[in-house]
């Protein structure tokens, strides 16, 4: 028996060597494979992520498009219902087509407009 274990052994220690080289080559393509499916993991997590502000981000814009709608809808109202006149600065349209603009403007202060200049004759 021991004839033949003498007659084995330099096959068996091949044969594990190999299996040493395969069982680490498959190792490193796991590893490998690891990054990759954490790094695909990590763009999925931050698509989700960016999708979540975008749809806020979404719903604030269209509820500041509905404001500045609503706005433009009463000064456009305030400028067809005024009284039509021969008149240009001093006129209630003019006046309520002036006040809307500085009130849609951040800065802009609708009450303390000047006073229009006077018609010319």
């Amino acid at each position: 028996m021991s004839g033949l274990l003498l007659k084995i052994a330099p096959w068996s220690v091949g044969a594990l060597a190999i299996a040493g080289v395969v069982t680490w080559g498959l190792w490193g393509r796991l590893e490998a494979a690891e990054i990759r499916l954490a790094a695909a993991n990590e763009v999925i997590q931050q698509r989700e992520a960016d999708a979540k502000a975008n749809a806020i981000a979404v719903a604030q814009l269209a509820q500041k498009l509905t404001d500045t709608e609503t706005k433009v809808i009463t000064v456009t109202e305030k400028i067809y219902a005024a009284p039509v006149t021969r008149e240009c600065a001093a006129s209630p349209s003019m006046r309520a087509a002036s006040d809307g603009v500085r009130a849609l403007l951040a800065n802009g202060q609708a009450g303390d407009r000047a006073q229009p200049a006077a018609p010319v004759r």
